[in-house]
């Protein structure tokens, strides 16, 4: 039987939001945000193990006392090498797949991560990546083989720090996207700033009342009655890890021309032509 583990990826030294993965969500009080990505990892199936990798450093052992007291897998290691921490906790759990989720995005769905094991164990591909839903939700699952022969093949720091860009840059690893149709796709559902977290703070008010694990669906018609919601963190940016050169310089096109930085693109275009 394949052993399909989830592992969370989580930190407090957030420099725009400290201790993030451990504010009560909602506002007023609830569980973590960690403790949302846990239980939510393990609606997707009773079969799943999950894991929480932090680091080995002082400023991470509060993510470890949470795990202890909620009887939570815990998995400490390197701070800034996050592709060995996840390689290795794979070895350790002895997983054939992981998925890979972070402390930050509380909002991922239950019914998409079984969706995107399926589909994953079905492709027969090594990594497998979610297209189109809102920042925040999408996944990726990973063969616990890719991860390991990443870590041993990898020496950019940014391959290291970001987990799967050598994998998606690298041919030899075969690939899989699964694209999903959502009227929120550009909405930021990850908590970066203090306004993603009283977004977050305002659905989970809302919705969790009802099902603690809610999806998509009653998440988009909460925002079809409350449109207003959607401009509370619409000005936040998003940090984005590239797999190569190429993809960053058309990500930064792209912002280039949304921003009319008309004469810079000019240049850019006339350097690279």
């Amino acid at each position: 039987m394949v052993k399909v583990g989830a592992i969370i990826q989580a930190r407090l030294g957030s420099e725009r939001l400290p201790n993030k993965a451990l504010l009560p969500l909602p506002f007023g009080g609830g569980p973590s945000l960690l403790q949302h990505v846990v239980n939510r990892a393990k609606a997707a199936s009773s079969e799943y193990h999950v894991i929480v990798a932090t680091s080995a450093t002082a400023a991470d052992d509060q993510i470890q006392q949470l795990c202890e007291q909620e009887q939570i897998h815990c998995f400490r290691a390197s701070l800034d090498d996050v592709l060995a921490r996840f390689s290795d906790a794979a070895e350790k759990y002895k997983l054939d797949v992981v998925i890979r989720l972070t402390g930050d995005n509380p909002f991922i769905f239950p019914k998409k991560i079984e969706l995107a094991v399926t589909e994953h164990l079905k492709s027969g591909a090594a990594y497998t990546l979610t297209e189109g839903l809102p920042l925040g939700t999408n996944l990726e699952v990973i063969s616990a083989s890719a991860l390991l022969q990443a870590a041993a093949e990898a020496t950019e720091p940014d391959d290291r720090e970001h987990v799967t860009p050598y994998i998606r840059r690298t041919e030899s690893f075969r690939k899989h996207t699964i694209h999903f149709e959502s009227d929120l796709k550009a909405l930021r559902l990850t908590v970066d700033y203090p306004s993603d977290y009283a977004l977050a703070s305002m659905l989970y008010e809302k919705l969790s009342v009802t099902d603690p694990n809610f999806g998509l669906d009653q998440l988009e018609q909460l925002l079809r009655d409350h449109p207003w919601l959607l401009h509370v963190n619409s000005q936040n940016t998003q940090r984005m890890a590239f797999a190569s050169e190429k993809e960053e310089l058309a990500e930064a096109r792209k912002v280039l021309q949304q921003r009319g930085f008309t004469r810079v693109l000019k240049y850019i275009k006339e350097k690279n032509a």
